[in-house]
């Protein structure tokens, strides 16, 4: 994606910067000291929280399960449930003042613990107009308004994101229906780069098919696999896979960019992400209609090349690794292969018809099946996957069990059986991603970038400086990055007392561009003779930022590497523009 023109320079010189009178922590006999800080003896241990969504036949929510239904594998070693908690319509309508959400349910388990108040709900529309057809898209549209209509309440936000050449938030997050509506409604008129794309694949499809019928006709009756026409063909074959497979990377980071804009949120994420499919294989139908037609063996080597299994693995994992679930729905619809007229001007054969729609959708199916979402696809009738949507939003178990934190960012296999219930399905994430604190704050940052943080436990500003002009029409923009001393855990060593913090810079223009995450640690070093004084100062560290003009929203995470606690800033700077 694009990157915004922000470099960080000249990070960690050190100031003291006199503030008011120290703030003397209180003691009890439980607690002791460590630097200035104050901490109780404790434990701290990491729940894994799995969302499992239950279904009986017609998909509807299983709600009256116990724990001892459900059996948790971490990398193969059972796990013990020590958190189970169900979630379910009624849940959310005691905190709801909005209509109930419409489906009935069975009587709440017995063995759930009380429930407490809902988890927040972050749903993104992403509608992929470079990937769909406008007829198709504005179809799909009209469904999703009376979606929106019914089931936008609090605690549910929903956010509208789409992609045309560029990623960009039409509708930030909000619980107020007709504010996505309106932004829906912008989307109507918009096209993207599909139907180009398509006209192409359709001239080099009748032209493959009409070529090998020339060459058939001859009255030899054999096929010169040498002849020029065919070698153009060969080539726009390949130009066409080329650029569908750049086409696709774009649109993929699109999707990321998404997936990281909320990773740092709190509550169950998922994104509906409306298009015609996105192709596993670019250009697999024309290799498979070339390999027909004319018997290339190359063509089987081009479609190894092309496979794009392994990026879309990629996404699905970073999807995990944020919790975030896919409902992808297929805008096409129905899908009536191996027809000519329309598409083609000869039926194609209904094997390699199928193929080529096959290819587009099979994305969609992975992207969901592999997040625990599901796949709306080879349908006209888009209602009974948005009231799914709005099922899984709300009818779910949440399944706890003890994780030994190593410390650092590792994959989890998880697998969650019934083995009392074989004849419900179960869905889940199939892998979790165990966090280190620094990956943690990372994300959180990245979220900063798109929603503003005020998380502020260390007492941390962030302000700018006096802009300066450099070469290309940049500025140099100072920072500083302040906190009380009294703040930071500093411990014996030596004659000093040692501390040591991790922080966390990046930047977002208004046109999307970001940079990325600068994170950088320092120590700070107190003579232990000074360390009264200090203890009414703050800390600051200058950090100097490279940025174009325009307005930038810039975001700062602070991390004290020993007691782990972070800090959050988002602040914004309009960066002059000189002449």
């Amino acid at each position: 994606m694009n990157r915004a023109s922000v470099v960080f320079l000249l990070c960690g010189v050190i100031t003291m910067t006199p503030v008011g009178g120290a703030q003397t922590p209180t003691e009890d006999e439980e607690s002791h000291p460590v630097g200035g800080l104050t901490f109780v003896d404790e434990l701290e241990v990491t729940v894994v929280n799995i969302i499992a969504h239950v279904t009986a036949r017609g998909d509807r929510p299983v709600t009256d399960l116990k724990r001892e239904d459900f059996r948790i594998l971490q990398d193969g070693v059972e796990k013990e449930i020590t958190n189970f908690q169900l979630y379910t319509e009624e849940v959310y309508r005691s905190h709801v003042s909005g209509p109930p959400v419409p489906w009935p349910t069975s009587s709440p388990s017995p063995d759930a613990e009380p429930p407490p108040e809902p988890r927040p709900v972050y749903m993104v529309l992403y509608v992929d107009n470079e990937n769909s057809h406008p007829i198709d898209r504005n179809r799909v549209l009209a469904q999703a308004r009376e979606f929106v209509r019914a089931n936008l309440n609090p605690p549910v936000e929903m956010m509208v994101a789409s992609y045309q050449k560029s990623f960009k938030i039409l509708q930030p997050f909000t619980s107020d229906p007709s504010e996505v509506l309106d932004a829906l409604r912008e989307l109507r008129q918009a096209s993207g780069g599909w139907a180009e794309r398509e006209k192409t694949r359709r001239e080099i499809a009748d032209g493959l098919q009409v070529h090998s019928q020339q060459q058939a006709s001859r009255l030899d009756g054999q096929s010169n696999s040498s002849t020029w026409e065919q070698s153009d063909f060969y080539q726009r074959t390949m130009a066409f896979a080329e650029e569908e497979a750049n086409d696709l990377m774009f649109s993929i980071d699109a999707l990321r960019a998404t997936i990281s804009s909320i990773a740092g949120l709190d509550g169950k994420k998922g994104i509906i992400y409306i298009s015609n499919g996105l192709p596993m294989v670019p250009g697999l139908d024309l290799f498979t209609l070339f390999n027909e037609l004319f018997k290339s063996d190359s063509m089987v080597t081009q479609i190894n090349r092309f496979d794009k299994t392994s990026t879309f693995n990629s996404l699905v994992a970073v999807a995990n690794s944020h919790d975030i679930s896919f409902y992808t729905i297929g805008a096409g619809g129905l899908q009536l292969v191996g027809m000519g007229g329309a598409k083609y001007a000869a039926p194609l054969d209904p094997g390699i018809a199928s193929v080529g729609a096959d290819n587009y959708l099979d994305s969609l199916r992975f992207m969901a099946e592999g997040t625990g979402g599901f796949a709306v696809v080879d349908t006209n009738d888009f209602e009974p996957g948005f009231e799914r949507i709005v099922q899984d939003m709300y009818s779910y178990y949440s399944l706890g069990y003890r994780l030994n934190m190593t410390g650092t960012d590792r994959v989890h296999r998880i697998k969650v059986t019934l083995p009392d219930h074989p004849g419900y399905k179960i869905r889940y994430r199939r892998r979790f991603v165990e966090k280190s604190t620094e990956t943690r704050v990372l994300d959180k940052v990245l979220t900063g970038l798109m929603f503003d943080l005020n998380e502020n436990p260390l007492d941390v500003k962030f302000e700018a400086g006096t802009q300066s002009p450099m070469e290309g029409g940049r500025s140099m923009v100072p920072f500083e990055l302040s906190f009380p001393v009294r703040n930071i855990a500093l411990l014996p060593d030596g004659g000093d007392y040692v501390g040591h913090v991790t922080y966390f810079i990046a930047a977002r223009d208004e046109d999307g561009k970001q940079s990325d995450v600068v994170q950088t640690q320092r120590e700070v070093r107190v003579p232990a003779a000074d360390y009264e004084l200090v203890q009414s100062k703050r800390l600051a560290i200058m950090v100097n930022l490279l940025m174009n003009p325009g307005r930038q929203s810039v975001v700062v995470g602070l991390l004290d590497n020993l007691t782990r606690q972070s800090s959050y800033l988002t602040t914004s700077v309009t960066v002059e523009e000189k002449e």
